[in-house]
């Protein structure tokens, strides 16, 4: 996980994520491409931050794999309410939503 390949792989598909989640074309995150991805990228994430703080793996994996399903699913009925709700274009969310998630993840990584 450390290393520049990997920073490079993960970043790449970072930007291929949040770029495809515009698209009107992208099929919901609780269908199983999206789920899937969120799961496994969940528990990848929760295992290296659990290890880089020097803690047990499995906790770590599961409490990833935890929050990949339940934002999947809390993250798209939010946003599709939104949407609805405030009668706006689901990019002017999905853009909102991208924003939030990126300082929410920056703000855990540098407290941990």
């Amino acid at each position: 996980m450390g290393s520049t390949l990997a920073v490079g792989i993960f970043t790449v598909l970072a930007l291929v994520e949040l770029v495809a989640d515009q698209l009107p074309s992208t099929p919901p995150r609780t269908k199983p491409p999206g789920l899937i991805a969120r799961i496994i990228l969940g528990g990848l994430s929760g295992a290296a931050m659990a290890l880089a703080g020097g803690q047990p793996l499995a906790p770590g994996l599961g409490l990833g794999i935890a929050g990949g399903v339940s934002g999947a699913f809390l993250g798209y009925q939010a946003r599709t309410g939104l949407v609805r709700a405030l009668k706006v274009p689901d990019v002017v969310i999905a853009v909102l939503e991208d924003l939030i998630a990126i300082g929410g993840a920056l703000f855990i990584v540098t407290r941990f």
